[in-house]
């Protein structure tokens, strides 16, 4: 059976896409929001960040950057949801959770990648 190298690395990275998708279902739908905060997408972003950098910064094979960080990770996290949930915040005059949102997002996401770096690096 012919099994090319680009038709192994499209069905990784839609195995793991599926895997993350379903992931994101899972956490994002159990995490109530916290005051009119979304924060399932920010659980999601922030597991999503350390899990990113702990694969990316240790030695991964090739084979795990397509099923994990491109495939699960890629869906599990999601800047679009983000962007999205954040523009309703303001649109709904919720000014104070729209600017909170954005810096829970921003620098939790950011310290859980040092998180994992400094975990690396011990």
């Amino acid at each position: 059976m012919f099994f090319s190298p680009v038709l192994g690395k499209l069905l990784l990275v839609g195995t793991g896409g599926f895997i993350g998708a379903s992931l994101r279902y899972a956490v994002s739908s159990r995490v109530p929001k916290i005051r009119s905060i979304p924060a399932g997408t920010l659980t999601v972003n922030i597991l999503g960040s350390i899990v990113l950098a702990l694969l990316t910064l240790s030695s991964e094979p090739e084979s795990m950057v397509y099923l994990v960080n491109i495939g699960m990770l890629g869906s599990f996290t999601t800047f679009s949801t983000f962007a999205y949930e954040t523009f309703r915040l303001l649109e709904e005059g919720e000014n104070l959770s729209f600017f909170l949102n954005i810096f829970l997002n921003v620098t939790l996401c950011l310290a859980g990648v040092s998180v994992a770096y400094l975990v690396l690096n011990m």
